[in-house]
């Protein structure tokens, strides 16, 4: 008989979970790939062929993660994308190409000289992004030679895996029905897989050390909040893990029960103000469960998804049965359509944008959609004739100008004289907002909030835009996340030029899914919140334990 075993690591998501253990495998295809090596130009073109066969498949990533998990999760994969697109790794792999090495072994050689240059700094953070360079090239090389990324036998029970280290893309794909938990031999607390781990609710474990193989299969005990896998336990320790977990899940079923009781209930904090609990999607389809977590209405819809999935652009009457759609389904709720949001990060082939030194600062959002009338008069006459059939509101991105509120009123006027030419119905009175995504629309609050009904701040673009940091870039992801203070006082100074203008103000950011800043956001009388599905209940508690 195997004697007890006890691992200690970092617990990254809590919750104590019994059951045998399953080793992570990694097999080879069928058929694999020749790896002869061919000429420099056919290495290149093989490369060159993978690279952007994992960026589709990256951004395939991105969209589950979207629907299954939250926005912020799904901006790993970006910075995935974002990676494979750097100039300094591919002329790294290419530079390898180039001195004779086969394009597979150009990837695995550029990518330990990243990630040992990043370890040998000797910062947590960084050195936790070496998970992210690792995946990218992995992926990379899967393609070049036909492996087969997880191959896991179907289980007929659930089991704890075990891994040397779990990617983010590997870590997405897992099959929750069928994984109690992870552990990890590697890896620290601030990984981008510890963050997918939290989000997803998956207990783990990282940083064990090397867990032999010989004891795949074993009966083991997880507790990742006092950091612990002990496997083939002692009666004794098998009898204390129960209690402890019994104890834990009668505090989690109460909680969850006292969220449910709510759910339905206005969030109205202890001192009487209201909030609404609104959630971000990308489409119509995710409705069905933003209700059946209390969402009151639709804070974001993303109308640039009804055009990444087009090869042209959709037609009128495509937008409008998509945002019918959602109106119907709201069964009279708010719904709030963001006009197209195009550019920058979401590139679309047969918009043929132009390439740009910084198109985060450049041609995107409102700015293409003023200057394409066309496009944009179609995509405002679909949502007014879909306000016909619910509460359905039009949102403006990026505005940073009067001008562009002015002009974009003009064409929803003239769109508007179009339909009651033709006879089509729609509300007369639809809101009309505008997203505060940079310093420029905070500080000039006073006066737009005279020409709209409501604000909607998009704290992602707000902070990278107010602290001069790209969100999307690894190297500085931390300055975003810990410096608040500035974009919660250009919150502060919207909020209140808005109220005093009679209209009303939400956070759709990922600051409004963060439950320390709850408070924060009251105080300002934040009026709404709109938050991706899985943190729905979560913030609707908060906003009532509030002062």
């Amino acid at each position: 008989m195997t004697k007890g075993r006890k691992y200690y690591g970092t617990g990254i998501s809590t919750g104590l979970v019994c059951g045998k253990i399953k080793f992570l495998r990694t097999e080879k295809a069928d058929k694999i790939k020749a790896s002869t090596l061919e000429s420099k130009e056919k290495e290149l073109e093989h490369f060159e062929k993978a690279r952007a066969q994992a960026i589709r498949e990256i951004k395939e990533l991105e969209k589950r993660a979207l629907v299954t998990i939250g926005e912020k999760e799904a901006q790993i994969f970006k910075i995935h994308a974002m990676l494979l697109e750097d100039e300094d790794y591919t002329d790294a792999i290419i530079g390898e190409i180039k001195g004779g090495s086969g394009a597979a072994q150009a990837i695995k050689t550029a990518c330990n000289s990243y990630t040992q240059m990043l370890e040998a700094l000797g910062d947590e953070y960084l050195s936790a992004r070496c998970a992210d360079i690792k995946d990218i090239s992995n992926h990379l090389v899967r393609i070049l030679t036909g492996e087969v990324s997880v191959k896991q036998e179907k289980e007929h029970e659930p089991y704890i895996l075990i891994a040397s280290d779990l990617t983010p893309s590997q870590t997405v794909m897992l099959d929750k029905s069928n994984i109690l938990g992870f552990v990890t031999f590697g890896g620290t607390p601030s990984s981008h897989t510890a963050i997918l781990a939290r989000a997803m609710g998956i207990p783990a474990l990282v940083g064990t050390g090397v867990i032999e193989r010989e004891l795949d299969g074993k009966f083991a005990l997880l507790n990742a909040a006092k950091d612990t896998l002990i496997i083939c336990p002692s009666e004794y320790e098998i009898s204390e893990f129960e209690k402890e977990r019994q104890a834990s899940n009668k505090i989690a079923k109460e909680h969850e029960e006292y969220l449910r009781s709510v759910m339905n209930k206005p969030a109205v904090t202890r001192g009487g103000h209201r909030v609404m609990i609104y959630a971000n999607i990308g489409s119509d389809l995710e409705i069905a469960s933003a209700l059946s977590n209390g969402a009151e209405g639709i804070g974001l819809l993303r109308s640039e998804f009804l055009y990444l999935s087009k090869s042209n652009y959709p037609t009128e009457e495509e937008l409008f049965y998509a945002y019918k759609d959602a109106a119907i389904k709201m069964q009279g709720k708010r719904v709030i359509i963001r006009t197209l949001d195009i550019g920058a990060d979401k590139q679309i082939p047969y918009f043929e944008l132009p390439k740009e030194e910084n198109p985060a600062l450049g041609y995107r959002a409102i700015r293409i959609c003023l200057d394409r009338r066309e496009m944009f008069k179609k995509q405002l006459r679909a949502i007014l004739r879909a306000s016909a059939f619910g509460r359905v509101a039009i949102m403006l991105p990026l505005v940073v100008s009067l001008w562009e509120i002015t002009q974009s009123k003009a064409i929803i006027e003239e769109c508007k004289r179009e339909l009651s030419t033709q006879g089509i119905a729609f509300d007369s009175k639809i809101e009309l907002g505008i997203m505060i995504e940079t310093p420029a629309s905070a500080v000039m609050s006073e006066e737009l909030s005279c020409e709209v009904d409501f604000f909607s701040v998009g704290t992602n673009d707000l902070s990278q835009y107010t602290l001069a940091c790209d969100r999307q870039n690894p190297m500085v992801t931390q300055i975003c996340e810990k410096n608040t203070e500035p974009v919660m006082r250009l919150i502060k100074m919207s909020a209140d030029a808005i109220h005093q203008n009679g209209g009303w103000i939400g956070v759709c950011g990922e600051m409004a899914a963060d439950l320390s800043l709850t408070q924060r956001f009251v105080d300002m009388k934040i009026d709404e919140l709109s938050v991706s599905i899985p943190y729905l209940l979560g913030v609707r508690g908060k906003v009532n334990e509030c002062k």
